[in-house]
């Protein structure tokens, strides 16, 4: 009886056995995706750049006096200083839109020559205008002329929103010219290109448009007034970028 139930026994442990290794047998092997297969890279550098018409403009503008007497030469630039802030505001500009950047009134650090005359004491009060409407720009400059005040710089650029949105156009230009690359490479070496493996992307270039001092545009014969092109403003990025790749 005893030799029985083990036989019994054997049967059961043989048929568990050989039910477990069945599954084993018959189970199905899911696919290998593309990237598990990749076996090969292929890197490439591309560059990707956009340009947009500018929407902020900053004016730099300067009030500079001289003299031998430091009090007289403050006095000037709060006159030449008052002159511009009544002219900014009669072109409809507030507070908010312009603002003090550097004040200095101080005698020259070298020594002047006997036969130089150099005043003993140079100020400058130095102002900052920024135009949400970068076509308002001459009538900054007019406003600034009309105070006696001098114009140090202009520069054409974005705000934040269409600066973003340019650096986007930018990338996505980078990175379809960096797949072309890389499936021509892959085509030419008997590869095929499945997924980006790693990416690495900085700004190389940021292009606002820029006009120091006098070398700007003079006024029409027909007005007075005075008008400044504008040009785009650029952005450029280069992007390195690994892609996986398979053979055949």
């Amino acid at each position: 009886m005893q030799r029985t139930a083990i036989a019994v026994l054997v049967v059961l442990v043989s048929l568990l056995a050989m039910t477990l290794v069945g599954v084993a047998v018959v189970s199905p092997i899911g696919a290998q995706s593309p990237d598990d297969a990749a076996d090969r890279t292929v890197s490439v550098d591309a560059t990707g750049g956009a340009d947009a018409p500018p929407d902020r403009a900053v004016v730099r503008v300067r009030a500079v006096a001289e003299g031998d007497d430091p009090d007289a030469v403050r006095r000037e630039l709060a006159t030449d200083a008052d002159a511009l802030r009544t002219n900014l505001d009669g072109i409809g500009l507030t507070d908010d839109d312009y603002e003090t950047m550097h004040y200095r009134v101080r005698s020259p650090r070298v020594p002047p020559r006997e036969e130089d005359e150099v005043p003993a004491y140079r100020g400058v009060h130095g102002f900052e205008v920024t135009l949400d409407d970068p076509d308002r720009v001459g009538e900054v400059i007019d406003a600034t002329a009309d105070a006696d005040v001098e114009v140090e710089g202009i520069e054409f650029t974005l705000s934040e929103v269409v600066r973003t949105d340019l650096r986007e156009e930018a990338i996505a230009n980078a990175m379809s010219d960096a797949r072309m690359q890389a499936d021509a490479i892959a085509r030419n070496g008997d590869l095929h290109v499945t997924s980006v493996a790693s990416v690495d992307a900085t700004q190389r270039n940021f292009s606002p448009v820029r006009y120091e001092g006098a070398a700007m545009a003079t006024p029409e014969p027909e007005s007075a007034d005075t008008n400044v092109e504008t040009g785009d403003v650029s952005v450029e990025y280069a992007v390195e970028v690994t892609y996986n790749a398979t053979g055949g």
